[in-house]
């Protein structure tokens, strides 16, 4: 129970947050721990045998209901438990009491959560926060992952289950490279851009001929069909990247979060902390074109400068042998 703004017997101060509370096993009166040491009995023996209790002065409207069969809070005006629908008409706001029954005093175990953490149904899906997912809790996990939790939390707690790994990403399997960066996964990131890049090159040689220089040109034309060859074959890797991306992407992300939340709690960082570093970031999609595109203009400057320098060997030899 909360005895935040209650008045100790004894030395007649509110009791905070920070304050060592014990209570009275005959009457339910809270004291100072320190207070009770140096009355060494409770303040008020007078009700000792009298069948009465120690009451309530602040009053504190219900915050939550417990149903009553899973013990999951609930928002006070819910008539139904958000995660397992049954009915809370007889739910109580204290989490050990059994319905109909006067329940002892106990340390809440919600009392550490906002209230938008325990009421948003879409929080953690009516899982327990607390649950291990190997290493960190779901709250944190789910601190971390930020949007989409309605997405991820199932498939993690799948993984986590039964060590299963492939699950389908629409979104990897289309933009490989833009996905990663969005959810700060940079090693990832690039490599889809190199390789995407990479496959690319053969089709963007065919496609931007006419852009190049002469001997460049000429030089394609004479290569055309093992450029097509290198295209087709090159599109069947793409094509095979971009699926494991859509099956391996929720896997990889799951062990990034995982490992990215136990160094974060292994340093101290608190929820704040863990939703900073976690989440998703949509400028560093802008980050990663940029990036690709710019690796793209390097490997096509490469490619102009080594056929020039091949070039210039070979008019070189060809003068020598004259």
């Amino acid at each position: 129970m909360d005895y935040i703004g209650e008045i100790c017997p004894v030395c007649s101060k509110s009791f905070t947050a920070d304050d060592d509370i014990v209570v009275c096993p005959e009457c339910g009166t809270p004291h100072h721990r320190e207070c009770y040491k140096i009355e060494n009995h409770c303040a008020n023996i007078a009700l000792h045998g009298t069948g009465e209790k120690w009451k309530r002065s602040v009053h504190q409207e219900k915050m939550y209901k417990v149903c009553p069969i899973c013990r999951f809070p609930n928002r006070a005006t819910d008539e139904k438990c958000q995660r397992c629908g049954s009915d809370l008409a007889e739910a109580t706001s204290d989490p050990f009491e059994k319905a109909g029954g006067s329940g002892e005093q106990h340390h809440d175990p919600f009392s550490s959560y906002t209230q938008e953490e325990l009421f948003d149904p879409l929080k953690y899906l009516g899982y327990d926060p607390d649950e291990d997912m190997g290493g960190a809790s779901l709250k944190d996990v789910s601190d971390f992952i930020g949007p989409s939790t309605i997405y991820y939390v199932p498939k993690f707690k799948q993984m986590k289950e039964s060590g299963a790994r492939p699950s389908f990403n629409l979104f990897s399997l289309i933009f490989p490279s833009l996905f990663f960066a969005n959810r700060k996964m940079w090693g990832w990131a690039i490599l889809a851009a190199i390789l995407g890049i990479i496959f690319n090159l053969p089709a963007n040689l065919l496609m931007y001929i006419e852009e190049y220089p002469s001997d460049i040109a000429l030089f394609i034309n004479d290569n055309k069909n093992l450029i097509k060859t290198m295209n087709d074959v090159f599109m069947i890797a793409d094509m095979g990247v971009r699926a494991l991306c859509c099956l391996f992407a929720n896997w990889l992300y799951f062990r990034f979060a995982m490992r990215s939340v136990k160094k974060l709690k292994h340093n101290g960082a608190g929820s704040t902390r863990i939703k900073s570093v976690g989440g998703v970031k949509p400028m560093n999609m802008v980050f990663i074109i940029l990036i690709k595109y710019g690796i793209g203009m390097v490997l096509i400057m490469s490619f102009y400068f080594i056929f020039n320098m091949l070039t210039t060997i070979n008019d070189f030899s060809t003068l020598c042998l004259w």
